[in-house]
């Protein structure tokens, strides 16, 4: 079954920047990032073209009333575009290529350190998650590839593409790879909402009745119970959450105003003044986080002890 007008137009708008996306990657490869006049130009070009292509398609086969080529070629064209980057960026992430994160930040600050530096360091800490990520994009992108097989390639990608989206929306990652987050993530929800009467159709199949006959007496009766019990534990988890965020005490008040970095001036130690040293069991500096379990005195040993405010 075919798509409406609006939703080929909207797919024709997804694959227009679909193809912008690709051509600039390739032609980037090509000129590089020397020339200012060639890079604007290049993008110029590309932008023409994509924009002339699309439009072309969608007239020629709106005149020639063959709406099926429309979708043929939309979801083609998002599904081998999605593919090739996903393959891209997926065999980077595989040969630990790709969190490659600057070695200066690690000399910084936390509170200096900028979102895209936290962001790449933690994702590329861990050898294996990058593997597992890399895995994620790179199997489903050569999926994507056959027609038996690109949905379900779809269906595994959207919470990858979708994760990607996120990292580059709240960590500020800058460059191309946000606008690219974006279309990829586009072009990974049409082509499920492509079918969307077979999911439509799939989940109205679904039966969750795993018995057949009613329950009656004692069974009923206990069920009943422990179902009651299971929505009361949920009823009171998420009042006991609330309540503390909406009615504050006056402890919680109390203890918020003392959250902050205290610098020693003075101690005594056996009834005589004592200044920390670097050799000193505590640091000059005590730390009243803003959860009260991370409430301890750090040693320059790395060893901590427990203390009551």
């Amino acid at each position: 079954m075919t798509l409406n007008r609006k939703e080929q137009n909207v797919g024709a708008f997804i694959s227009f920047w679909a193809i912008t996306l690709l051509l600039a990657y390739i032609s980037l490869s090509i000129v590089g990032f020397n020339s200012e006049i060639g890079l604007l130009s290049t993008i110029g070009v590309v932008f023409l073209c994509s924009i002339c292509l699309c439009l072309l398609v969608l007239w020629k086969y709106r005149k020639e009333n063959k709406p099926s080529m429309i979708d043929y070629l939309n979801i083609g064209t998002q599904r081998y575009i999605l593919a090739i980057l996903m393959v891209l960026y997926g065999i980077d992430k595989i040969f630990g290529n790709f969190f490659d994160y600057q070695l200066f930040a690690l000399d910084s600050k936390l509170n200096e350190v900028s979102e895209f530096q936290l962001a790449w360091y933690f994702y590329g800490k861990n050898h294996w998650q990058e593997l597992f990520t890399g895995i994620m994009e790179f199997v489903p992108g050569l999926l994507l590839l056959s027609r038996r097989t690109y949905y379900i390639a779809a269906i595994i990608l959207l919470p990858v593409t979708t994760q990607v989206f996120l990292l580059n929306l709240f960590f500020k990652i800058g460059g191309i790879t946000f606008p690219a987050a974006c279309i990829l993530l586009s072009c990974n929800v049409y082509i499920i909402y492509s079918q969307k009467e077979k999911i439509i159709l799939f989940f109205k199949s679904l039966d969750f009745n795993i018995i057949r006959q009613p329950l009656a007496g004692k069974t009923k009766t206990v069920l009943t119970i422990f179902k009651g019990i299971g929505f009361f534990l949920v009823v009171m988890i998420v009042f006991i959450k609330v309540k503390p965020a909406i009615f504050k005490s006056s402890y919680q008040k109390t203890y918020q105003r003392l959250v902050g970095v205290y610098t020693l001036k003075d101690m005594e130690k056996n009834g005589i003044e004592y200044k920390p040293a670097d050799n000193s069991p505590y640091y000059k500096d005590l730390y009243i986080e803003k959860q009260a379990r991370w409430n301890i005195l750090r040693r320059f040993d790395g060893k901590t002890e427990a203390f009551f405010l």
